[in-house]
C-alpha cells in the first residue's frame, strides 16, 4: 500500500538569513517527527573573506549538515574541530547543551559555492540532557546503491539491507535520491513512520501530484511504499521516522518537552555551563 501524500508547499525563503536560504521546516511544513527543523541553504559563493556563523547554543536536539558542494568547518565548546566537505556528515548530538560555530577561522583563499542543508532532529525525552558530542562521517562511508534507475545513499537509517553507520537516538533515516529522466521508483517506508520529501532539482509525479524543486511533501503515516516518477533527472531527500509523539517546546536554538526545561538550558547558557569555543 502507497503512502498517501497529505500535504506539499513550497519552502519560502528566509525574512532574517536572506533569499540564499529557504526555511523548509517549520515554514512550508511543521514538522515530520522527530524531525522539527530543516533549512536548505545555497547555492551560494562563499568568499576568503567570510566571516561564518558565530558561535551559539544547542540543546536537546541533533543538528545534521549535510553538504551537495562546498565545505563548512565545525567547532564547538566540547573541543570537536573537523572540515565538513560535500557528500560528509556532520552530527553534533546537542543533549543537554554544546555550543558551536559554523564556517569561522577557515583561512581560505579562494571562493566556493556552497549548497547544502541542515537538519535538527528531537532527542526522545529521556535523552535530553545526555551528554553532547560530535561525529564526522567522510562520503565514502556512507552506503551508496542503485534502484533501476535511481542512485541511493543512505545518510542515517537504513534501507534494503544498506545501513549508514550513523547511530542516532532518535528512530529516522535520511535518503538522498537521484533518480533519471522517465523511470519510477517505489521506496519501501515502514507503515506507521513519518515520512518527508524534499526536491532540490527536477520534477517528480506523485499520485496526481507534481513535485518542484523546494517543494517540501509529507506523507500518511499508513501504507508501507512510497511511488515516484520523474518527468527529468531528479534530486531529492526522503526523511522521517517512528514518531517520538512527544511535546515539542521551542525557543530559538533550543528544543525541549517542557518551558521548565527550556529555562533550566537557558540558564546553562546564560551561565556559561555550556562553555565556550577556544580557537
Amino acid at each position: 500500500m502507497n503512502k498517501q501524500l497529505i500535504k506539499t508547499q513550497k519552502a519560502p525563503t528566509s525574512r532574517s538569513m536572506g533569499p540564499h536560504v529557504r526555511q523548509v521546516i517549520p515554514s512550508a511544513i511543521e514538522h515530520i517527527d522527530p524531525f522539527v527543523f530543516l533549512d536548505h541553504f545555497g547555492p551560494l559563493e562563499k568568499n576568503p573573506d567570510w566571516e561564518g556563523v558565530p558561535p551559539h547554543p544547542h540543546a536537546g536536539i541533533s543538528t545534521i549538515t549535510y553538504l551537495f558542494s562546498g565545505s563548512n568547518r565545525h567547532q564547538d565548546s566540547y573541543g570537536h574541530d573537523a572540515v565538513i566537505n560535500a557528500g560528509d556528515i556532520g552530527w553534533m548530538q546537542a543533549g543537554k547543551g554544546i555550543v558551536h560555530a559554523e564556517g569561522m577561522h577557515e583561512n581560505r583563499t579562494t571562493s566556493e559555492v556552497v549548497h547544502g542543508l541542515q537538519f535538527w532532529i528531537s532527542l526522545p525525552a529521556k535523552d535530553k540532557f545526555i551528554e553532547p558530542d560530535f561525529f564526522y562521517h567522510p562520503s565514502a562511508d556512507l552506503p551508496t546503491f542503485q534502484i533501476h534507475h535511481a542512485s541511493i545513499k543512505v545518510l542515517c537509517g537504513e534501507l534494503l539491507g544498506h545501513h549508514s553507520p550513523i547511530k542516532s537516538l532518535s528512530p529516522a533515516y535520511i535518503f538522498e535520491v537521484k533518480i533519471l529522466a522517465n523511470a519510477s521508483i517505489e521506496i519501501p517506508i515502514k507503515n506507521g513512520d513519518t515520512a518527508g520529501l524534499y526536491m532540490i532539482s527536477g520534477t517528480l509525479h506523485v499520485e496526481e501530484n507534481t513535485l518542484l524543486p523546494n517543494n517540501m511533501t509529507a506523507f500518511s503515516l499508513e501504507g508501507d511504499q512510497l511511488a515516484l516518477s520523474a518527468n527529468e533527472d531528479s534530486h531529492f531527500i526522503l526523511f522521517g521516522g517512528t514518531p517520538l509523539n512527544e511535546p515539542i517546546v521551542g525557543y530559538a536554538s533550543f528544543v525541549m518537552n517542557t518551558e521548565a526545561q527550556i529555562n533550566q538550558v537557558m540558564l546553562a547558557y546564560q551561565t556559561g555551563k555550556m562553555g565556550t569555543i577556544k580557537n
